[in-house]
C-alpha cells in the first residue's frame, strides 16, 4: 500500500479529481490509464465513497452496494471497470428466479431474471390484465434494447424507430403511463415496485427511469465478490499503478478559477497542511451544491447556474439498520433475494410524508442479506452467523430527528437524547417489518448499528444526507440535470447528480462521460463498443451519426453537454 495520507510529492498534475467515490475513481482511472498524470483527493480515510465497507466486531458491512444489474459477460459495469484497468473484479449472481421478492399485504411476487419469465409471472398473477401487461413490457423491452445499444450509434439509430413508446413517454410521470396500462392497484404496485432504487413515487419519477431500472435488473442481480470495497480498491490500484496519486483525509477548500478557466485546487490536510496544487483539468465528483457554492463560488459562475443549483431538490435520504445475527440463514434455506416490504399498494403516501419532514409508522422497507449474496466472503460474519441490512426512506430535516441544524453541522447531534430516541424508534420499526419475512429476527441480534442522513453527510459531505444526489423527478431529468462539461474551461462534473444519475452503473457511466469530455468522444466507443477495429470510412460514418444523434436524442441517451 502506498501512503495515501502523508505524501504528496508533486504540486502540478494533468488532472485532479475531487472526491474518491465510484464516479471519481472511474474518471481518474480512465485518465490515468491513457497517460494523464492524475491526483485524486478525498476527505475520507478510505477510497470509494459509498462503495466501501466498515468493520464492527466480527462483522463487515457494505455501505452502499446492495446489488447491481448488468454485470454478466459484457455487462456495462464490467466493461467500464475493465477499460479503467480494474479487471480483477468477480461478480456473484443472485437467485435468478427471484432477484427481488416484493411482499404485499395479500401476496408475494418474485421478480426474476429475464423479461419472458417476468411476463409469465405477471400473467399468472394477473390473468385478466394481459393487454396492460403487454403494453408495459413493450416499454421495458424498448428500454432493454436501447441500453444494449450503448455507445454504438448505428445500433441505437436502428433501435429508435422501434422505441417510439419509450421516447414518447420518457420524461412524463410513470404514474401517467401506468394509467394507460391498468387501473388494478395491485398490478400497478408490482410494476412500480422498484421505486426505492430511485426514491420517488410513480407520480414524480420519469417513465424512462422507471422502465430503465426494471430493465436493468432483468439482466440479473449481482454483488462484487468480496464486497463493494473490492471495486473501489481495484480502481484505486489501477490509478496508482499508472502513475496516479491518491490523497485521503485531505479536504479540498476550493477549486481555483482564474480568467474563466480552472487552474487547480487548494486543499487542507492534517499531515500536509494547506497546499495549492495546479492542474488545467479538475473533475468534481463532490456533491453538486457543495461544488457550486463552496468549491467554485458564485462569482465564477453565471447567475442562472447558481440559482438553478440552489433550487435543485435533493433525493430523499436513507436510514439503515446494520445487523449481525446468530442465525445461519443460508443453512436455513433462504434464497439470495432482496425483500421489498410494502405496507399497502399505495407507493405515494410514504414519500409525501417524507417530503413533509415526517416519519411513517409503516414505511416501505428493504431487507438485503449480504451473507447470502456473497456467500464465499468470510469477512461478512463469523461461521453460523449472518450479516444483513434493513433500510427505508427517511426525512433529512434535522427537526424530524429531534436536533437543530447547528447540531447536524457540528456533529453534536450524536449526543442529543432526542436523536438517540428517534434512532431507536426507527430501528424498532424496521426490525418489526423485517420479522414478517424473517420471524424471530429480533431475538437473534448480536450486533446492531443505525446510520442516518447525518451519517452520510459526515462521511461524504452530501447535501441533505442523500446518497442519490439531486432528486430524479420529471422536473430534474434529461437536460434539466447537469452534464459533464461546465461553463468553466477545464471543469467537469460526475457523480449522482449528473445526467447519468445515481447507483453504481449511473455514477460509473458519469465517470466515463467526464473522462470522454477530456479525452474525446471516441473513448465511449472504445469502452462500450463491440471491441473490433473500425475502418476509417465506418468511423467517419459513425461519428457523423453520433453528431446527428447528439442533436436529436434525449440527453440521457447521448454524451453529456454543458449545463
Amino acid at each position: 500500500m502506498r501512503d495515501r495520507y502523508r505524501r504528496l510529492d508533486d504540486d502540478a498534475f494533468d488532472a485532479i479529481v475531487v472526491g474518491a467515490g465510484t464516479g471519481g475513481l472511474v474518471a481518474a482511472a480512465l485518465l490515468a490509464t491513457r497517460g494523464k498524470k492524475v491526483l485524486v483527493v478525498d476527505q475520507h480515510y478510505v477510497a470509494g465513497g459509498n462503495a466501501t465497507t466498515f468493520r464492527r466486531k466480527r462483522f463487515e458491512f457494505d455501505i452502499g452496494i446492495h446489488y447491481v444489474g448488468d454485470c454478466g459477460r459484457g455487462g456495462l459495469v464490467p466493461r467500464i471497470l475493465k477499460a479503467a484497468g480494474a479487471e480483477n473484479v468477480a461478480w456473484e449472481e443472485m437467485d435468478a428466479d427471484g432477484i427481488d421478492t416484493f411482499v404485499f399485504p395479500d401476496f408475494r411476487f418474485r421478480f426474476p431474471k429475464g423479461i419472458e419469465r417476468y411476463r409469465e409471472r405477471l400473467l399468472a398473477q394477473f390473468p385478466a390484465e394481459q393487454r396492460g401487461i403487454e403494453r408495459y413490457l413493450d416499454l421495458v423491452g424498448q428500454a432493454l434494447a436501447l441500453s444494449a445499444a450503448g455507445a454504438r450509434p448505428m445500433r441505437a439509430l436502428a433501435a429508435l424507430p422501434r422505441s417510439w413508446q419509450l421516447v414518447r413517454w420518457a420524461s412524463q410521470p410513470f404514474a401517467r403511463f401506468l394509467d394507460t396500462c391498468t387501473a388494478n392497484p395491485q398490478l400497478r404496485a408490482v410494476m412500480a415496485a422498484h421505486h426505492g432504487i430511485y426514491a420517488q413515487p410513480p407520480s414524480r419519477v420519469p417513465t424512462l427511469l422507471a422502465a430503465g431500472i426494471t430493465a436493468h435488473y432483468l439482466t440479473g442481480g449481482y454483488m462484487p465478490r468480496g464486497g463493494g470495497q473490492v471495486t473501489s480498491d481495484a480502481l484505486a490500484e489501477s490509478i496508482e499503478g499508472h502513475g496516479g496519486t491518491i490523497l485521503l483525509k485531505a479536504r479540498v477548500e476550493r477549486i481555483i478559477v482564474e480568467d474563466g478557466a480552472v487552474r487547480g485546487i487548494e486543499l487542507v490536510s492534517k499531515h500536509l497542511g494547506r497546499r495549492t496544487v495546479r492542474a488545467p483539468i479538475v473533475v468534481s465528483n463532490a456533491d453538486l451544491k457543495q461544488t457550486v457554492s463552496r468549491l467554485v463560488g458564485a462569482e465564477h459562475l453565471s447567475a442562472k447556474t447558481v440559482d438553478r443549483t440552489a433550487a435543485y431538490e435533493m433525493s430523499p435520504a436513507l436510514g439503515i439498520v446494520y445487523l449481525g445475527i446468530a442465525r445461519d440463514l443460508k443453512a436455513e434455506g433462504h434464497p439470495a433475494t432482496n425483500y421489498h416490504l410494502f405496507p399497502s399498494y399505495d407507493h405515494e403516501a410514504g414519500y409525501a410524508r417524507v417530503r413533509r419532514g415526517e416519519f411513517t409508522d409503516t414505511p416501505w422497507v428493504y431487507v438485503t442479506i449480504a451473507s447470502l449474496k456473497d456467500p464465499t466472503n468470510m469477512r461478512l460474519a463469523p461461521p453460523g452467523m449472518t450479516n444483513l441490512q434493513i433500510m427505508a426512506v427517511v426525512p433529512s430535516d434535522p427537526a424530524a430527528w429531534g436536533v437543530s441544524a447547528d447540531d447536524a453541522r457540528d456533529g453534536t447531534y450524536r449526543q442529543r437524547p432526542a436523536y438517540r430516541a428517534r434512532k431507536e424508534a426507527f430501528a424498532r420499526s424496521l426490525i418489526d417489518a423485517a420479522e414478517t419475512v424473517l420471524p424471530g429476527l429480533r431475538d437473534a441480534i448480536v450486533y446492531q448499528e443505525v446510520a442516518t442522513p447525518f451519517t452520510q453527510s459526515r462521511y461524504t459531505l452530501s447535501s441533505g444526507g442523500t446518497s442519490y444526489g439531486i432528486a430524479c423527478t420529471t422536473e430534474q431529468f434529461f437536460g434539466r440535470r447537469p452534464g459533464a462539461r461546465t461553463e468553466i474551461a477545464g471543469l467537469y462534473l460526475c457523480g449522482a447528480s449528473t445526467r447519468t444519475v445515481h447507483g453504481i452503473p449511473g455514477v460509473a457511466m458519469g465517470g466515463l462521460m467526464a473522462a470522454s469530455e477530456v479525452l474525446g468522444p471516441r473513448l465511449l466507443w472504445e469502452v462500450l463498443g463491440p471491441g473490433r477495429r473500425r475502418t476509417s470510412r465506418l468511423r467517419a460514418l459513425e461519428d457523423a451519426v453520433r453528431g446527428v444523434a447528439g442533436r436529436l436524442l434525449p440527453a440521457t441517451l447521448r454524451p453529456s453537454q454543458s449545463p
